[in-house]
């Protein structure tokens, strides 16, 4: 994320994030005499000198009484002025001042202090927020963009909460247990992604990156939060257009339609008509005949039938469903669309070979409508290989991970699709087949593109056809 990034790049060492403290006092090893302590000791040694001469010898005395008073005389004006002789004379024999070092020490804590102050203006001017996690999820430290995230005054009313309070609760799982799940991963941080709801009841999308660190023996856990909830709104409010227009493009092919409906729906219902007079012909000649009449209603029923699947498709290309996500494995319900079609006795002549991408991620999905699409590219690839050989029915089932999205191949050896309709292969009422509507591509067009995938056509050069369609990995939002 480039917001994470800038935000690593300006305040490395901000409070949440800081560096372990080295320690900036000088070693025992390698620590000079204080000059302080030694004054003292020549201070006492010449007053217990002045003592004794004064009691033995008081002419000696006078001399040491008056070193003392020089002494005692650059002690006085050090005080006043900060300049002392005999400091200057003993730092010729490599003597350090205490007062020195406590000034140094002094004068770099404030320079940390400053430098740090200035990291955590820049932090807080930042969008993103930074906050220190106890093992148990607690609050123990929070940047004020975390303030400005739940939209509160200040980051010190969430100190000591849990921060999966503040997370809606279809999401609270995320963050279960998350020192455990840091200290399984290999560089021991982890993205999460997850929605937030605010002091004024708001739900905020959240992007956050957190880390595994440890202070003093303390294992912790420190996060970069940033809102990307104007991002997500972005994001369905283009995939909604997608849809809205898949929705415009089908409604404007209603003439066509309409035109296509009554050709195709002409033949089956014609054809129930001659049934239907046949058999009143036989009632009327030959009312004994039930064989004949029996055998003429069942088919007057297939075709029937027939005419009714053609309005389901019309029904299922038109209409605009809602979508029923859930995390599927796509795997599994592509295996499970070839057994559905294992009844077929066509089905049973084609020998099915498998490239399974393994651990795919779940994909949200319509199981119902994705199936549908999966037997549609099926039984076509069943279908273009009619007039083959036993040993070239083959069809190659293949799923592999491709950046944020997972990809479905199905893939048969057959004749391949004519140069004449393969550019508009997906419009609907197009169609290879003598006997084919011309609606099962574009319906699954229409499905692939509701979740927010993309479905395509190729031609091998070893022959035949590719067709394949891509699923994003992220939950596609419906309207309200």
């Amino acid at each position: 994320m480039k917001g994470i990034d800038e935000l690593n790049r300006q305040a490395p060492i901000a409070p949440c994030f800081s560096a372990p403290r080295q320690n900036t006092a000088p070693s025992c090893g390698t620590k000079k005499p204080y000059i302080e302590p030694m004054i003292r000791t020549i201070a006492g040694a010449l007053f217990a000198i002045f003592s004794l001469l004064l009691y033995y010898d008081e002419t000696y005395a006078l001399v040491w009484l008056a070193i003392l008073l020089f002494i005692a005389f650059n002690l006085f004006q050090s005080g006043l002025s900060g300049y002392c002789m005999m400091e200057r004379l003993l730092k010729c024999f490599n003597l350090t001042s205490e007062l020195d070092e406590i000034k140094a020490l002094s004068q770099e804590l404030q320079a940390k202090t400053h430098q740090q102050a200035e990291h955590l203006d820049t932090l807080n001017l930042l969008n993103e927020a930074v906050i220190e996690l106890s093992p148990g999820g607690q609050i123990l430290s929070a940047s004020e963009g975390w303030a400005r995230i739940i939209s509160q005054p200040s980051s010190q009313h969430t100190i000591d909460q849990q921060l999966t309070h503040f997370l809606n609760t279809q999401d609270r799982h995320l963050l279960a247990e998350l020192p455990a799940k840091l200290e399984h991963r290999a560089n021991h941080t982890l993205r999460r992604t997850f929605r937030l709801t605010t002091s004024s009841g708001q739900t905020k999308w959240i992007c956050a990156n957190f880390m595994l660190t440890g202070t003093g023996g303390e294992t912790l856990v420190k996060g970069v939060l940033r809102d990307v909830s104007e991002v997500k709104h972005l994001e369905n409010e283009r995939h909604n257009f997608q849809q809205e227009l898949a929705h415009a493009r089908r409604l404007s092919n209603l003439g066509e339609m309409a035109a296509g409906l009554a050709h195709e729906l002409n033949q089956p219902l014609a054809a129930v008509n001659l049934y239907i007079q046949g058999c009143l012909k036989r009632l009327e000649n030959d009312p004994d005949d039930t064989q004949a009449i029996i055998a003429a209603m069942d088919a007057a029923g297939l075709q029937a039938k027939r005419a009714g699947n053609i309005i389901q498709q019309i029904r299922g290309f038109v209409r605009k469903a809602p979508l029923k996500q859930v995390q599927t494995d796509i795997n599994l319900l592509l295996m499970d669309a070839v057994h559905l079609l294992d009844v077929d006795p066509d089905v049973q002549h084609i020998v099915f070979n498998y490239e399974l991408a393994g651990q795919l991620p779940l994909i949200p999905l319509d199981p119902l409508q994705i199936q549908q699409v999966l037997i549609n590219l099926i039984q076509n690839a069943i279908d273009a290989m009619q007039g083959e050989t036993k040993e070239a029915k083959k069809v190659l089932l293949r799923t592999q991970l491709h950046h944020d999205s997972v990809v479905v191949e199905v893939i048969d050896y057959g004749p391949g699709v004519p140069e004449s309709v393969a550019a508009e292969i997906f419009e609907p009422f197009i169609t290879s087949r003598s006997d084919g509507l011309g609606l099962g591509l574009a319906i699954c067009r229409s499905i692939i593109e509701q979740h927010g995938g993309t479905i395509q056509h190729a031609s091998p050069r070893s022959g035949g056809s590719c067709f394949s369609f891509t699923l994003p990995i992220t939950i596609q939002q419906e309207d309200p």
